[in-house]
């Protein structure tokens, strides 16, 4: 009986465990699902009102889910509102991180940090690392090779 009781035990905790997991996974593709619907208000219902955005290009982090809806989700959508942001390899998930490769595409047809659209279209990959606490991103951290997109965004490059 207390074999059946440990067995019992376990089974329930690591089923926990494993929805843990799915659950933060699953509000990452969630998330990734309102970028790609191109819907900034939506992808910030996401995050946690003290969220901390860092893009590794632009060195300074981004914090609190208002900044990062104007300044990160919806500067990206409006510089390419055609955008599609994809994982292109199986994301590796532990607790309250999820990380992975992607890939970005589009056209800059809107205004991109201050410079007038190039209709250049873009592609370009990454790795994001996100952590995810009671259903909510708090932390987001995107590595990409900038100097690639920046020659992308070139008015010559159409």
């Amino acid at each position: 009986m207390k074999t059946l009781k440990v067995a019992l035990f376990s089974a329930v905790l690591f089923s926990g465990l494993a929805q843990a997991h799915s659950s933060s996974l699953e509000v990452v593709k969630a998330y990734m699902a309102a970028w790609n619907a191109h819907d900034a208000s939506k992808a910030a219902t996401l995050l946690s009102s003290d969220v901390v955005y860092y893009d590794a290009a632009a060195g300074e982090p981004v914090k609190g889910r208002d900044n990062a809806e104007k300044e990160v989700i919806g500067a990206f959508i409006h510089a390419v509102p055609d955008l599609k942001w994809t994982m292109t390899d199986k994301p590796v998930y532990d607790k309250d991180t999820v990380a992975f490769r992607w890939q970005f595409v589009g056209k800059n047809s809107g205004e991109w940090a201050g410079s007038p659209a190039t209709n250049n279209a873009i592609k370009f990959e990454g790795v994001s690392y996100i952590r995810v606490k009671d259903g909510k991103i708090t932390w987001q951290g995107d590595y990409y090779d900038s100097k690639k997109l920046d020659e992308e965004l070139k008015p010559e490059n159409k």
